[in-house]
This record gives structure tokens, C-alpha cells and sequence, in this order.
């Protein structure tokens, strides 16, 4: 057998911080004190500070600059945003998957159906002695109706909002009793049926309802309490000191992302000490964080590589960025007031003289017409107002954007073209032009990345 492969303490430390808040062990608003951690989690006060850093990324964690670390605030806004995204990632999942589940997948959902009913019929009798297995088995039941949807990126995003989601159900010891037991059951006859439709209404009756129940309890702040703004869609940490494990992390990752780390190279930590002047120990901890997010593979005691890129992962993302940036963009056509068209507008200017010169033969100018098309997108969902959603389009986006700097993917007047309509939908505000054109524009831009043969089959 295979020697099993030992987990790094920083990994280890950052599983049992991130499970102690879920799990509401680690309470909201807590102070995290770096010398009570090291006794609690056995681990070095440098590696639960890298830890920290990166739960302060998931929106977990709470950075306070020399205040140290606390765990994030539950609030009422927050619990919303991230309601309304589990339920857009559920919808989707659940209708994928039900159109290509088999009997395997049937079973497997069967099986998770019974024990999350076994044990709601506990807690409806009165039993509140296994509410942590209740919510493990609610997990899996949900997760179970999804695993057939065929996109590995689309669970492993939806995994990380339903987590933060079930913090605030333990957090405020949600039991909605006999309703919620029913729209369970009633998931279940839609799986088996492949009805996606009335799962979908299901699942937003059970979502909706369990957010006004938390509301109603009180447990919740009304607002959010992190004075951190959105700037332009991104989070504005420009005053909170960046640490010598961010500013690794940061770096690698614009490297593999820009392709100058290219897909399957070896990561040696002597070599990528030299090129980014930091500590193997430091190394360590941000290529675990890479792992986490998709951009390097962990292969146990032969170290770490830049995760490698296929066709399928290529459409994958691109079907999750049009899942994700479309609904941002209906929510900013909604909302977006002069401040935002203006934004719109300016960055709008800059990729059309960007593209201009490209399609001019100018392709020295490649690195800032890609910058200039992100800042495009990014201008026009950042009046979506939820920086649950802007966090992850953010994500979806830099793992897309890695394909085509990969393949240096530039379709001229098409691809200006659309750039030039999806503008036009933004000023008179047609999000559902928009998404037409959006859809239009990755999948297109998906296809011919493919075409250039950079990417394997």
C-alpha cells in the first residue's frame, strides 16, 4: 500500500479553525488570541497567523490589522447574500443533475434521504441530543441531490457557500420542525421524478423560509458590523498590512494564473524560495492555500505542481462565470445608479482602445487589454450589491481568465463587438440582452481558447 500522505500543520490547523466556526465552537465575534490558539491547536503562532490570513479570505475570519483576528459577525445581510446564492448554485446543480443522474445517483440519494429523515423525526419528537448529526446528514442530503450535475467546479463552490450558510443555522439552532421535514421529502419525489422545476420551487420555499425563521429569532445582527467597503466589486483591504504568506500567496498565484507558471510544472520549494524570497515554511502554507482554491495539486511527499488544464475544466468555469456574472449583472442593471454608469463607462473606454490597437496588430498590448477586460466585467456587476456574490465571480473569473491568457485567445471584431453590446444592455439597463450576449461571449471565447490547441482534449 501507498504510505498515506501526512497533513502539514498549517492544514491541520486551518481544518479545525474553519470546522470550530462553522460549528459555532468559535464564536461570532470572538477575539482569536494567536497564543490561546497555539495551545488549543497545537501549531506555531506564525502558521495560525498564515491561517487566519486565509480564513479572513473565506469570509470567515476577521482581520483587524495590529488588533489581531475575531471571527466573523453573523448578520442578518450576509445571511441573505449567502442565501441567495446557495439557492442560484442549488437551482442550477439540481437541474443538472437530474438530468444526468443514474440509478447509482438514485440510490446514493435514497440512502441520504433516510437518515436526514431518521433524524428529523428525532428532533421533531423532542430529541435535540443529535442535532450535530441532523445537520451533518442535512448536509449530505443536499449535497447528495447535486453530485450528478457533472461540474466538479460548480460543487466545490457551492460546498464553501453552503458551509458558511449552515454557520448561520447552527449558530442560530435553526429547527424548523414538520415544514422543513415535508420540503425535504418533497426534494426527494422531485429527484426521483426529475421534476427540476418543482424542486427548484421547493428549494426556494425551504430557503426563504428558513432565512425568515433565523430573522425572527433575533440572533442576528441587522447589519453587517465589518466596516470593510466594496470597491468597484472588490473587498478594500488597502489598509490592513498584508503578511509575508499573503504576499507569497498573491504572487504565485498571478503567476500561474498569467501562464508564467505554466500547467503541470513541478513547484520545488528550494527553487521558489530564490524566485519569491520567502520561507519554505511560508512556501508551504501558501501552496496548501493554492490547493484549496484549484491552481496547484498537493501530491503528498513528492511536493506540489500548477494543477494541470483540460477542455472540460475549461467549460466548466465558463458555465459558472455565466451562472454567476449573469445574475450580478441583472442585479446591477437593478440598482446601479450614475456612479456606477460612469464606471461603466470609463472602463468601457479603455477596453475599446485596448482591443483598438489589438486588432490593429498591436499585440504588445495583450497584458493590458486582458486587464482592461476584466476591469469591464468587474464595472459592471459591481452595483450587484453582494459581496458574497462579487467574491466568488472574482474567484470563477481569475481561474477563467488563467485559460485565456494560456491560450492568448483574442477573437478581434467578435468579441469587441460583444463587448460593444453588452454596454449598450448595461446603459438601458436589458439584463436580458445582457444575458444573451453574455452567453454568447464566454462560450464563444471558451471554444476558441480550445481552438488554439494550447489546451488538451
Amino acid at each position: 500500500m501507498l504510505p498515506v500522505p501526512q497533513e502539514t500543520a498549517g492544514e491541520s490547523a486551518y481544518r479545525s479553525i474553519r470546522s470550530d466556526i462553522i460549528g459555532g465552537r468559535l464564536a461570532p465575534c470572538s477575539r482569536l488570541r494567536l497564543e490561546a490558539l497555539k495551545e488549543r491547536y497545537s501549531a506555531s503562532v506564525s502558521t495560525l497567523r498564515e491561517t487566519l490570513y486565509r480564513l479572513s479570505a473565506e469570509g470567515l475570519v476577521r482581520s483587524e490589522g495590529q488588533r489581531g483576528f475575531e471571527v466573523a459577525a453573523v448578520t442578518q445581510e450576509e445571511f441573505q447574500q449567502l442565501a441567495d446564492l446557495r439557492e442560484l448554485l442549488e437551482s442550477h446543480a439540481l437541474r443538472e443533475a437530474f438530468r444526468k443522474g443514474d440509478l447509482e445517483w438514485e440510490g446514493r440519494v435514497v440512502g441520504a434521504y433516510h437518515k436526514l429523515e431518521s433524524m428529523e423525526r428525532l428532533m421533531i419528537a423532542g430529541d435535540t441530543s443529535r442535532s450535530a448529526e441532523w445537520k451533518h446528514y442535512d448536509r449530505e442530503f443536499h449535497h447528495t441531490l447535486i453530485s450528478a450535475c457533472g461540474s466538479a467546479e460548480l460543487l466545490q463552490v457551492y460546498g464553501a457557500i453552503f458551509d458558511r450558510y449552515q454557520r448561520y443555522q447552527i449558530v442560530a439552532v435553526i429547527f424548523r420542525g414538520k415544514p422543513a421535514a415535508q420540503e425535504h421529502r418533497l426534494l426527494l419525489d422531485a429527484a426521483l421524478a426529475r421534476d427540476a422545476e418543482r424542486a427548484a420551487a421547493v428549494l426556494h420555499q425551504h430557503i426563504a423560509a428558513c432565512v425568515a425563521h433565523t430573522v425572527e429569532t433575533g440572533q442576528l445582527s441587522s447589519t453587517d458590523s465589518d466596516p470593510t467597503p466594496l470597491i468597484h466589486g472588490r473587498l478594500n483591504k488597502s489598509e490592513a498590512p498584508v503578511s509575508v504568506g499573503e504576499t507569497a500567496w498573491r504572487c504565485i498565484r498571478a503567476d500561474i494564473i498569467a501562464g508564467k507558471l505554466p500547467p503541470g510544472k513541478k513547484l520545488k520549494l528550494s527553487n521558489l524560495q530564490d524566485d519569491y524570497d520567502t520561507s519554505v515554511t511560508t512556501l508551504r502554507e501558501a501552496l496548501n492555500r493554492l490547493t484549496s482554491e484549484g491552481f496547484v495539486v498537493a501530491e503528498g511527499q513528492r511536493g506540489f505542481e500548477v494543477a494541470p488544464i483540460s477542455a472540460e475544466n475549461a467549460r466548466e468555469l465558463a458555465e459558472l462565470r455565466l451562472l454567476v456574472e449573469g445574475r450580478a449583472l441583472e442585479d446591477s442593471f437593478a440598482h446601479g445608479d450614475i456612479d456606477w454608469e460612469a464606471r461603466v463607462v470609463a472602463a468601457y473606454h479603455k477596453l475599446a482602445t485596448m482591443e483598438a490597437e489589438m486588432a490593429s496588430g498591436n499585440l504588445q498590448v495583450a497584458e493590458l487589454w486582458k486587464r482592461y477586460d476584466w476591469q469591464f466585467h468587474q464595472a459592471l456587476t459591481s452595483a450587484c450589491g453582494s459581496q458574497v456574490l462579487m467574491h466568488l465571480h472574482n474567484a470563477v473569473f481569475d481561474k477563467y481568465l488563467r485559460y485565456q491568457l494560456i491560450a492568448l485567445s483574442y477573437r478581434g471584431r467578435i468579441a469587441a463587438d460583444e463587448h460593444r453590446a453588452l454596454y449598450d444592455c448595461a446603459l438601458r439597463r436589458d439584463a436580458e440582452g445582457a444575458q444573451e450576449i453574455l452567453q454568447r461571449h464566454l462560450r464563444g471565447g471558451t471554444e476558441h481558447a480550445l481552438a488554439s490547441g494550447s489546451i488538451a482534449a
